[in-house]
């Protein structure tokens, strides 16, 4: 009788402190939780200027200084609207190499892709000649990954032009160079990794 009592006793004591353990658990997760939800506001907050809209996939990717013209884009509201950033905005953004020689940096749209990151396309102009439209992958405190130029304009003297056709799958940039009376066009494909990081397919 005494042994039962006594095993019964020890049952309760492991139950209720397994019990205590567990209640201190989902307390320390519950902490953890909610200093991650303060922390992503946090950071949100920091880079409310990158909250632009989401485009829904497949999407087709040109540059062009007619449409780029902030002029173009009052008489056509239907065109895509750029956000444009400061140059401290683009600093932030670890993206200052553009500002070497580039201006006008806007985000244009975010993308969604499977993965812990966070998909932008933005504009600048290089160089007063030259349109350049790149998507960038950021991780979720918003440190740069990875980038790739996705479309091209130059002007009358830069006669290249790149563009392409961006879907969950696939990234499909085709480039064509021109030169005198010829014309030369490469197709290449790109995917992007969970990481983050542009792989350019194998032909």
């Amino acid at each position: 009788m005494r042994k039962t009592v006594f095993n019964l006793l020890l049952l309760g004591t492991v139950i209720s402190c397994q019990e205590k353990i567990q209640n201190s658990e989902n307390k320390e997760n519950q902490y953890i939780n909610e200093a991650e939800a303060a922390r992503n506001d946090s950071v949100n907050a920091q880079f409310s200027f990158m909250n632009v809209p989401m485009e829904e996939l497949p999407v087709s990717e040109t540059t062009r200084f007619e449409t780029f013209d902030e002029a173009y884009r009052k008489k056509h509201p239907s065109a895509r609207v750029y956000t444009k950033l400061s140059n401290e905005q683009v600093e932030k953004l670890g993206l200052q190499k553009w500002l070497k020689f580039g201006k006008n940096v806007t985000v244009n749209y975010q993308l969604s892709f499977p993965g812990n990151f966070k998909t932008f396309v933005l504009t600048y102009l290089d160089r007063d000649s030259e349109l350049k439209t790149l998507m960038v992958t950021f991780d979720r405190n918003y440190k740069k990954i990875d980038e790739l130029l996705v479309a091209y304009d130059g002007s009358p003297r830069f006669s290249n032009s790149t563009t392409s056709s961006i879907s969950s799958s696939n990234i499909s940039v085709q480039n064509v160079y021109r030169a005198s009376r010829r014309s030369e066009t490469i197709n290449s494909s790109y995917l992007i990794r969970e990481t983050g990081k542009f792989e350019r397919r194998k032909k």
